[in-house]
């Protein structure tokens, strides 16, 4: 029985090309249990049970497989016959590997993924699989006419490695073509900039930039040992501030913290949210396709989050310094030790100027 991806259920699948598949695999199925126990994969054991989320991207960037659209009702891609030649490889790979089942795909202009389930050891490991699917779609771009080479580089693979990320890797497929939309339409929300002046400092941010305004401000700060009922509480009093206009702030670090973000962001109130090394490094390959992931990609889609990462010479500041170590100071003796002093680079002293930073910006008048 071949299983197709959401993807392909709904759609007309173009004639297969009578392409060589290149993926030399014996079946050999009837030698492998058909029932064997899924164990949660570390990375490189590739031939056993697991599930792998594979990205593959065109050369260059080029929208080679489709054309985004919308329909009135959704984001939709108009695949090209490039396209659909992927779509086809993808049925060629589940012939050749009756190991493997399909869980989600999803092909985008200028990329696609693929989340992929080794359901029973094989004699082959999956990247061996996977390089034997690209080969095949670049053969058969090839033969529609594409002569470069169809792939930016090697795929990426992400794999599942705990409870609850399944559910998360295929709604990120399924939803891409929404995503995407939703950044062509509202580009400004999704331009990263750096060097950004807050309160005589420096930051790199992305999202709604017009929070920073906002009169009305709260921080969001808790302790990791603060129990239930006390961030119960501080939940009650944020989402009341919140509903009457004020913009959360927050580094959403402890467990506290987490959770209040996550309501404030759930409730549809405006959020800023203070991060450590977030973003990625200027001048570094990925840096032109950050986005944020997730939830706080809808949320900031939808004009109601800013991320901010101070630059380094934030966490320096001299405001900044005194009262972080006034903080740690207080802390030490609150647990009865001797203070000694925190080296700036490490997480510790970060966190906590975190915090110190998000309170300045908040007090500003």
């Amino acid at each position: 029985m071949i299983i197709f991806a959401a993807e392909n259920v709904n759609e007309i699948i173009v004639p297969l090309f009578n392409s060589r598949f290149h993926l030399r695999m014996t079946n050999r199925s009837s030698n492998t249990p058909k029932n064997e126990g899924f164990t949660w994969l570390q990375p490189g054991t590739w031939r056993k049970p697991c599930i792998v989320h594979v990205t593959m991207v065109a050369n260059a960037r080029q929208g080679l497989f489709g054309k985004l659209t919308h329909n009135g009702a959704e984001a939709v891609v108009e695949k090209t016959p490039i396209g659909w030649a992927l779509i086809n490889q993808q049925r060629r790979l589940l012939e050749l590997c009756p190991e493997i089942k399909i869980l989600a795909d999803k092909v985008m202009p200028e990329h696609h993924h693929i989340v992929l389930q080794v359901q029973r050891t094989m004699q082959r490991s999956i990247k061996e699989v996977v390089r034997g699917y690209m080969q095949g779609c670049k053969d058969e771009a090839r033969r529609l006419g594409f002569a470069e080479n169809l792939y930016d580089g090697p795929p990426f693979y992400r794999v599942l490695t705990h409870k609850g990320q399944l559910h998360a890797m295929i709604e990120y497929v399924k939803a891409n073509a929404e995503r995407a939309w939703m950044r062509k339409e509202n580009p400004d929300l999704f331009r990263m900039r750096r060097r950004m002046d807050v309160c005589g400092m420096q930051f790199t941010s992305m999202g709604n930039h017009f929070l920073l305004d906002w009169p009305d401000r709260q921080l969001v700060e808790m302790s990791r040992s603060a129990g239930e009922e006390q961030i119960k509480d501080r939940l009650q009093t944020v989402l009341a501030a919140a509903h009457n206009g004020a913009v959360t702030y927050t580094a959403a670090i402890s467990k506290g913290e987490q959770m209040i973000a996550r309501a404030v962001r759930e409730e549809g109130f405006p959020l800023v949210v203070m991060l450590n090394e977030g973003f990625p490094p200027e001048g570094s390959p990925q840096e032109r396709f950050y986005k944020p992931g997730g939830a706080y990609f809808d949320a900031c889609s939808r004009g109601q989050l800013l991320l901010l990462e101070p630059d380094e010479d934030a966490f320096l500041n001299p405001i900044v310094r005194a009262a972080t170590e006034t903080i740690l100071r207080k802390k030490a003796e609150e647990k009865h030790y001797s203070y000694t002093d925190v080296p700036m680079h490490s997480q510790r002293y970060r966190f906590v100027a975190l915090n110190e930073i998000g309170r300045m910006i908040v007090s500003r008048i």
